[in-house]
């Protein structure tokens, strides 16, 4: 039974300057979580300056009068929000303000009644690529990015591999963090290290009613999950039929709240989840709960999860808003999103010291790099997923 809780097929690998990305920020140095001295922002600030004089204090001036940074964040968990306030706030005593959303579509639902009203509240959207390109941009909700990047260490292509890593070809979506998509998170108390090592193995009877999976019919990791089964591990028919038996089989469970998906497995009401949020998962890994992840035979995909970002078509604070984004898109910005968040950034000087090896490559290992296509399917896959479930209990 379902229970809801809570409110071209070719196949890619993944491009080298990707995998250096995450590869070669391992030799980067440690990065001191502490905010900065005094000392220490106003030699960056200097570097900044050199970097863009006049243009880029014109922007920090027209900022600071501002004062205010709205974020509609979907993904983005308590650490990543909190950590990038105090050091933004720090740098510019300009105020990040978070609203934090669930789900993607519950940030969208927000973002409509508000457009539709004639409000205009909100400057930044943090979150998946799916929610991304498959709901707001073909709503016409989002707005170009590019014209927002003035400072030369963002827009710097060496850094990001050689190019920028927008999304799409109208730069709506900046894919920030190259994560992999461990979809198969248990309970290290339930579950021995190396038994689960393959979606088929979800299908043995000693799983029964001990699995829970992030409801694939909404954007996030359950939807991601059922579209690299149908296009990478297997194929469409043969992801249908997993996810029938998953339910009927199984009696797998369906879960909306990415939270409490997570938390019912660290608690041990379940062995099993399958499509985790990875700000989430890395959360309770850090706070010790009995989670690890599985490697899978079948490979991985390597998404930007939440760690993507979007515009509105029009924002209340334009001038607080591109110093953020030029700040965030800088070492010292992506730094702190990587450590908070749990996967690596994208930026290949960006250290990943203090993010779980669970989250970095391993030799020899199978990964998919997600494309505009791929994304494109996974919006396809909302509406193929939710015929399937109503099927499955039928």
């Amino acid at each position: 039974m379902i229970i809801f809780s809570g409110t071209g097929r070719k196949v890619e690998r993944i491009g080298m300057s990707i995998l250096s990305a995450v590869l070669l920020a391992c030799a980067g140095v440690a990065y001191s979580a502490d905010l900065p001295t005094d000392a220490a922002k106003q030699t960056a600030t200097q570097r900044e300056l050199k970097a863009a004089p006049g243009d880029w204090q014109k922007v920090i001036d027209a900022a600071k009068k501002e004062g205010t940074v709205s974020a509609y964040a979907a993904g983005w968990g308590p650490p990543t929000r909190t950590a990038l306030t105090e050091a933004f706030k720090a740098k510019y005593g300009i105020t990040l303000e978070f609203t934090a959303f669930g789900r993607g579509a519950e940030m969208v639902t927000r973002v409509e009644k508000e457009k539709a009203a004639g409000l205009n509240l909100v400057d930044f959207f943090p979150t998946g690529t799916g929610t991304l390109m498959t709901i707001m941009k073909p709503k016409n909700l989002l707005g170009s990015i590019e014209p927002l990047l003035v400072l030369p260490e963002a827009t710097d292509p060496k850094a990001w591999g050689g190019k920028l890593p927008f999304v799409d070809k109208a730069k709506m979506a900046f894919h920030m963090t190259a994560s992999l998509q461990r979809y198969i998170m248990y309970n290290t108390n339930m579950i021995k290290k190396g038994e689960l090592t393959s979606f088929s193995d979800l299908l043995k009877p000693q799983y029964k009613g001990k699995i829970t999976m992030n409801d694939p019919s909404m954007t996030g990791p359950g939807n991601s999950m059922m579209a690299f089964l149908a296009l990478d591990a297997w194929n469409l028919q043969e992801a249908k039929d997993f996810l029938i038996r998953l339910i009927k089989q199984q009696n797998a469970e369906i879960q909306r709240d990415s939270r409490v998906h997570v938390e019912s497995v660290a608690r041990g009401k379940f062995a099993i989840g399958l499509g985790p949020w990875p700000d989430v998962m890395n959360e309770f890994m850090k706070a010790g709960a009995p989670l690890d992840l599985v490697v899978l035979k079948e490979g991985t995909t390597v998404s930007a999860a939440a760690g993507a970002f979007g515009i509105p078509t029009a924002m209340v604070h334009p001038n607080a808003t591109k110093l953020f984004i030029n700040w965030l898109l800088t070492k010292e910005g992506q730094t702190i999103l990587a450590r908070n968040y749990g996967n690596p950034s994208m930026r290949q000087d960006v250290p990943t010291e203090g993010i779980n090896p669970l989250f970095l490559p391993r030799p020899g290992e199978r990964l998919i790099m997600e494309t505009e296509d791929k994304i494109n399917f996974m919006g396809k896959m909302l509406a193929i997923t939710k015929q399937t479930l109503q099927d499955a209990e039928k």
